[in-house]
């Protein structure tokens, strides 16, 4: 695909907040394989970085009515594709941190001291109570992705839902869990 020019691009953005969806899929089609390569270079995924290029052109279509004052497209997506995967990035480390302190919830305690033990008891009861507290499908994808290890686009394929859907069903229930067991974890741990 050749190079828009600065006039074929207004034109495709003043066509596009008038719903378009040729101009759509010109934009599309012109900015899409840039995008992705530039999204893949922050986050290392090719998974990630094509679910990221999708998200960022929903963005532009849900906005299309306002194309019409966007003064640098390139500019604009660019710096759209870097928050996205930036922000993408901050939620994973956010993530990985939750899922190591519920693992180790979720394990029995190996100490000897008989304290150790009782907290370690209280602690799992308590991680297994919220757990059974999330709604029923939050619940089943954060057990498959965090307990079962299975990725986002083999569990959306087995729950017939999309890999942004599993992926904030994934990011409620870990967030659920954070609030419900944050209060407590302070409780059983300074008690004692």
């Amino acid at each position: 695909m050749q190079k828009l020019t600065c006039e074929r691009e207004r034109e495709l953005l003043n066509a596009l907040t008038l719903d378009d969806e040729q101009a759509f899929a010109v934009l599309f089609h012109n900015y899409k394989n840039k995008i992705y390569g530039f999204i893949l270079g922050i986050t290392s995924s090719e998974e990630i970085s094509k679910d990221i290029v999708q998200d960022v052109f929903l963005k532009i279509w849900k906005m299309r009515h306002r194309a019409s004052e966007i003064e640098n497209f390139n500019a604009l997506i660019y710096r759209m594709a870097r928050n996205a995967a930036l922000d993408h990035l901050k939620r994973a480390s956010r993530e990985s941190t939750v899922l190591s302190h519920l693992s180790v919830l979720s394990k029995e305690a190996t100490a000897h001291d008989p304290f150790e033990d009782i907290k370690a008891a209280e602690i799992k009861t308590k991680y297994e109570n919220a757990l059974q507290r999330l709604p029923k499908q939050q619940r089943l994808v954060y057990e498959l992705k965090h307990l079962q290890g299975i990725e986002y686009p083999e569990i959306a394929k087995k729950l017939r839902l999309s890999v942004p859907t599993i992926r904030s069903h994934f990011r409620n229930a870990l967030n659920a869990l954070k609030s419900n067991l944050f209060l407590t974890l302070f409780i059983i741990i300074t008690r004692f």
